[in-house]
């Protein structure tokens, strides 16, 4: 347990954490995702960028509360509705690439670059999001625990992308991948829409 200042700051780190991983991370899959063909690799860059903005919102959202409080409530507000249309983007991404995906029986090669991201990611991405959950239960922002989810869910695409890369590798099985994202689509845009909700209603 900690001081309401010690958990703003802990919320900036956090964030700033996710700003600078998320943007190496987006730039490396979205590049290993064009030059492969994969499109749940596609999801997690695109993911990854989503989230770094959303982290961006957040540290203005927190500096914010650190330096004017009275503004604290209206900006929570602000940054949740930020936090909730970037993960329904996303799912609607994900969804629309996912069916033109199997459309075309697109199948992704695996670069190795591509798997040491998402093995890296798998390691990193579950004790952040963890973090950032407690940080916000205690300080009782949405638009944080909405981030928290955002990670938590990159973390589970970089698992299920592993998982379709070898399924499509090894076995054969082309749609795995657009499976996979389609998948995640599914668990983002009821994340994302609870968040709008929440939003809207407070």
């Amino acid at each position: 347990m900690g001081t309401r200042p010690a958990d703003l700051r802990r919320a900036l780190a956090l964030s700033a954490i996710s700003v600078a991983w998320s943007g190496i991370a987006g730039s490396i899959g979205i590049y290993g995702a064009i030059s492969g063909g994969s499109l749940a690799l596609l999801g997690f860059g695109v993911d990854a960028v989503i989230d770094s903005a959303a982290s961006v919102a957040l540290i203005w959202r927190f500096l914010v509360e650190t330096r004017q409080p009275e503004r604290a409530h209206r900006v929570e507000r602000i940054a949740e509705r930020v936090v909730g249309v970037a993960l329904v983007a996303l799912a609607l991404y994900l969804a629309a690439g996912s069916l033109r995906s199997l459309a075309a029986h697109a199948d992704p090669q695996v670069l190795p670059a591509s798997l040491a991201l998402l093995i890296a990611s798998v390691l990193v991405l579950p004790p952040l999001a963890f973090a950032k959950y407690r940080v916000a239960a205690r300080l009782g922002s949405g638009a944080l625990r909405a981030d928290s989810v955002l990670t938590a869910v990159a973390a589970v695409l970089a698992l299920i992308t592993l998982a379709s890369l070898v399924l499509s590798s090894v076995f054969g099985l082309w749609w795995a991948d657009a499976v996979a994202a389609l998948i995640v689509a599914a668990i983002v845009v009821r994340e994302g829409w609870g968040s709008l909700t929440l939003a809207r209603s407070t």
